[in-house]
């Protein structure tokens, strides 16, 4: 049976944690002068993205590719 896609969990100061990722809105800037978001988990970032809606897209897509991964023996470890 499939997992369901997380929910999106709208934190302070803008931030949404969608599963193990986290949505976290950027600055305006001289050069950027419009609010972009950052996606990123305890390790990695994913990206900037010019918009919450495009965000939240990719953090779907990123979970719909994990949930369609096949599991592989050497990824167990006993």
């Amino acid at each position: 049976m499939r997992k369901p896609l997380p929910t999106p969990v709208e934190l302070s100061k803008g931030r949404i944690k969608f599963g193990t990722l986290l949505i976290r809105p950027l600055r305006p800037s001289a050069v950027c002068t419009f609010t972009r978001y950052q996606i990123g988990d305890s390790e990695y970032s994913y990206g900037k993205f010019a918009s919450k809606a495009q965000a939240l897209s990719f953090c779907r897509q990123l979970y719909e590719e994990r949930l369609d991964e096949p599991i592989t023996e050497d990824a167990v470890q006993i």
